[in-house]
């Protein structure tokens, strides 16, 4: 008896009828199919009735399609183990993910919750997405075209933008932040802008919040055009500047944002995100050299790093992981892992940080000084930022 997928599908049987499910992703696509990318299984409401909504995604589309509650689950069901190898129930319990080995053996993984609440189920349809194509700035940024169709060649970018709104409506939802009504938020190297619009667009006509976000991007020509959009919008309270992140201010910011700061920006950005009191980080990071030519391999490694393309991967996780390390000791609770899938971006990688209460920052700081040791690195960039902190 496949005993571990069996347990799986009773865990999503449980949390419908007890209203404690979030939703469900699937991954690790196994099938034919090379369009097909994943499912995304939500709650709704039609016509006075509870439905199951599977939104099956596309490289360039997504189909939405409604089953009754037994119809969805059997659905599930079949396509877990079968065309897909991994699927997590998020509920408000916990999380409960379903991973298929090699062999096609299952193994059923419990965390803790990743949504404190449950979100009652959405009424008439579920949105497909969480961003609208037909907002006037996308037509401006050059995403769509008058009608508000995305253009072919700018899908990967929307799909982006799309998923980085689904993180931040994540993250946002579990922080001490919904209960605020009036946020701050600065995006260090706005580039052209796309995140920094979609932001803003969710927060003050999705969420009807009040927020001033700031973009900032040193060149000047991406700062006027933005402008020039936000002011076309009635934008009122986005504005962008002309700086360098490691200019900034001690000024406070309620979340901040980094998308492909290169190299030690992203560094910066942290350093000033963690002094601005930000509730939440989210961070993109790409082109980390800084460490690559301070690490000495201990002896037993030296030989599996003896590659140029090997090397620089290992210094690329090490920077990222003592990123992640820094953030916990400054009291957030960090994860990394891959923001949207290489086919649409070779900068993949995110690191997203959540203010807590409960870090013990000296074990913390004991653990990046035994990493530094192990690997001879006298100094890491954020050495600087830690010791000023404290």
């Amino acid at each position: 008896m496949d005993s571990e997928k069996d347990r799986f599908i009773e865990l999503l049987r449980n949390s419908l009828d007890d209203k404690s499910f979030v939703k469900i992703t699937f991954g690790k696509y196994r099938g034919d199919d090379k369009e097909f990318q994943n499912i995304f299984v939500t709650r709704i409401i039609v016509k006075g009735e509870e439905k199951i909504s599977f939104k099956f995604r596309y490289r360039t589309k997504d189909i939405v399609k409604n089953f009754d509650t037994e119809a969805g689950i059997k659905l599930a069901q079949e396509v877990l183990g079968k065309d897909f190898l991994s699927a997590t129930l998020f509920t408000s319990g916990n999380d409960f993910t379903l991973d298929y080995s090699k062999k096609r053996i299952p193994k059923l993984h419990t965390k803790k919750s990743t949504y404190k609440t449950a979100d009652p189920a959405q009424h008439n349809r579920t949105k497909s997405r969480f961003i609208d194509p037909e907002a006037a700035y996308f037509y401006r940024l050059g995403i769509t075209d008058k009608e508000g169709k995305v253009k072919a060649d700018r899908y990967d970018k929307f799909r982006q933008v799309d998923k980085f709104i689904e993180i931040v409506d994540s993250l946002y939802r579990s922080s001490d932040l919904k209960d605020k009504d009036e946020l701050k938020i600065t995006d260090m190297g706005s580039g052209k802008s796309y995140m920094t619009f979609a932001l803003y667009d969710y927060f003050t006509n999705e969420l009807k919040k009040k927020v001033s976000i700031r973009g900032v991007e040193q060149r000047d020509e991406l700062v006027k055009l933005s402008n020039n959009i936000a002011g076309e919008c009635d934008f009122s309270g986005l504005r962008f500047e002309s700086k360098a992140i490691e200019q900034f201010k001690d000024e406070r910011s309620d979340i901040a944002v980094a998308l492909h700061a290169c190299d030690t920006a992203t560094d910066d950005a942290i350093i000033y995100a963690v002094k601005s009191g930000a509730e939440i980080i989210i961070l993109a990071p790409c082109c980390q050299k800084y460490l690559r030519k301070k690490i000495v391999f201990p002896e037993l490694l030296k030989e599996v790093y003896r590659d140029g393309i090997l090397e620089e991967r290992f210094a690329v996780t090490l920077t990222d992981s003592l990123r992640a390390m820094y953030l916990e000791h400054s009291g957030y609770d960090t994860k990394i892992f891959e923001f949207i899938s290489t086919e649409h971006t070779a900068r993949n990688t995110m690191i997203t940080a959540v203010k807590s209460r409960d870090k013990d920052s000296d074990f913390i700081m004991e653990k990046i000084n035994r990493i530094k040791k192990e690997f001879g690195i006298e100094d890491f960039y954020l050495d600087a930022g830690i010791n000023q902190r404290n």
